[in-house]
């Protein structure tokens, strides 16, 4: 049977609803919680520049 032009119409407003009504909210609570790109400010931290890795280093 073929589809009409509502069901896909449909289809794609119920994956935007899914993904703002409970992805998005999901995703709010995991960085309240924890920062997952490391972010946050470190006073005793003399940089934030990481040094190279030396073990994959050209010979």
């Amino acid at each position: 049977m073929p589809r009409s032009r509502w069901t896909e119409r449909l289809g794609g407003l119920g994956l935007a609803a899914l993904y703002f009504g409970v992805l998005t909210p999901f995703g709010w609570c995991v960085r309240a919680v924890r920062d997952p790109l490391r972010r946050s400010w470190d006073a005793d931290r003399a940089s934030y520049l990481e040094a190279p890795d030396r073990s994959r280093a050209a010979p």
